[in-house]
């Protein structure tokens, strides 16, 4: 069921959702002939679990990992088998924005590898790879730069300088120094890992193709436009080539075109980008998944840009509540869409209903992020502009 290699690993598994039922008949298989605690039974899940994650059935996946790693703990499996359970557990909790939790996970697994593996363990340098995503998530750059620093040299030491996994580190780096502002130096760690994945995946790949996708955005917060739109275009003839046209990366990159276009006032243009991307989205993933929220809320900021405020509120209104939905209400994705509701509202003079969404995303930003993160300090600095208008 699992694909794990080559362009097969960034293929939909199947667009009809039939793949999740046959992950479910052989977990319920197992389960049934081996009992909840066999270990055949905990690998079944444990499949299951990937696919619904990959399908987006987050809260599902999220509920069955947690009963897997509570059995294994009340049973005393062993150790190894605990924290490859707890790593499956913190990237579900990541993608659910559940930040503080993810970051238990992760540690509990990482305490474990070290103990068992020692520190300089390809497996450790992996965890801390996981580890440093939740960390940036959070604003904690200081400390996920640290876990990436620590990977890099074990893969290097382990792997050589010039395997993949060396670059995925290098542009995790990147996008750490991309978020705290610091383009030049992403675009550094961006060229590099572009450069080794070029030379032992070749050009016409995926993962080229991703690089070269997060470049564009460093480039287009530089007010390099040109050059971020024709990184943009590379990228996606090597996906439409690679995966087809009705892919989620083709949809996502498309996206990234269309908020050039924005950039640039082209908002016909970026239209028509963005009901591309939705078109594939709704048909890959379906009405309820979160990157279909995404593409609803970037044609709401059309919309906004375009002074159809109430047609952008509609659009922000209906990512809302798919994110909601996927998420849940506390997730900082929810946060951002509250966000920018406010400051519709805020251009439509409605300095009440701002402040209400202003306040309902600072909270759910701070409580996820931290105070300190830039983020939140922005909404903070919003809400008070709110405060003094309403």
């Amino acid at each position: 069921l699992m694909r794990d290699k080559g362009a097969d690993a960034f293929k939909p598994m199947d667009e009809d959702h039939s793949v999740v039922e046959y992950a479910r008949a052989g977990q319920s298989l197992c389960r049934n002939l081996m009992g909840e605690d066999d270990p055949q039974t905990w690998a079944a899940t444990e499949r299951l679990v990937r696919v619904l994650r990959t399908h987006g059935e987050y809260k599902e996946a999220e509920a069955l990992c947690a009963r897997v790693l509570d059995r294994k703990i009340a049973i005393e499996a062993e150790t190894s088998s605990i924290a490859r359970t707890q790593r499956q557990l913190g990237g579900i909790l990541d993608d659910l924005g559940k930040y503080e939790g993810a970051a238990r996970c992760y540690r509990g697994a990482l305490e474990v590898q070290i103990r068992t593996l020692g520190s300089n363990h390809i497996d450790v340098a992996s965890t801390k790879d996981s580890l440093g995503v939740t960390l940036w998530r959070q604003g904690k750059f200081a400390e996920a730069l640290h876990l990436y620093d620590d990977a890099l040299q074990v893969r290097e030491s382990v792997l050589g300088s010039e395997h993949v996994l060396v670059a995925k580190t290098i542009v995790n780096r990147a996008n750490v120094y991309f978020r705290q502002g610091q383009c030049m130096r992403a675009l550094a760690d961006y060229s590099r890992a572009l450069e080794i994945e070029k030379r032992t995946l070749g050009e016409e790949h995926v993962l080229v193709a991703k690089t070269k996708n997060n470049m564009g955005e460093a480039l287009r917060v530089e007010g390099k436009y040109d050059e971020a739109l024709q990184l943009y275009q590379e990228s996606l003839n090597v996906l439409v080539k690679v995966l087809g046209h009705s892919h989620v990366l083709v949809a996502n990159t498309k996206n990234n075109i269309a908020g050039i276009y924005l950039k640039q006032d082209k908002c016909e243009e970026a239209l028509q980008c963005y009901m591309d991307s939705l078109d594939v989205k709704l048909k890959v993933l379906g009405p309820d998944h979160a990157d279909v929220a995404n593409t609803v809320e970037n044609i709401g900021v059309i919309f906004a840009q375009q002074g159809k405020y109430d047609l952008a509120l509609d659009k922000m209104k209906e990512a809302l509540e798919i994110r909601s939905r996927a998420l849940g209400a506390d997730h900082v994705d929810v946060s951002s869409t509250q966000y920018k509701m406010a400051l519709v509202y805020e251009e439509k003079q409605e300095y009440k209903m701002a402040l209400s969404y202003c306040e309902q995303a600072l909270s759910k930003a701070a409580k996820a992020m931290g105070i300190d993160h830039p983020e939140v300090q922005k909404r903070s600095l919003v809400r008070d502009r709110l405060i003094s208008k309403a």
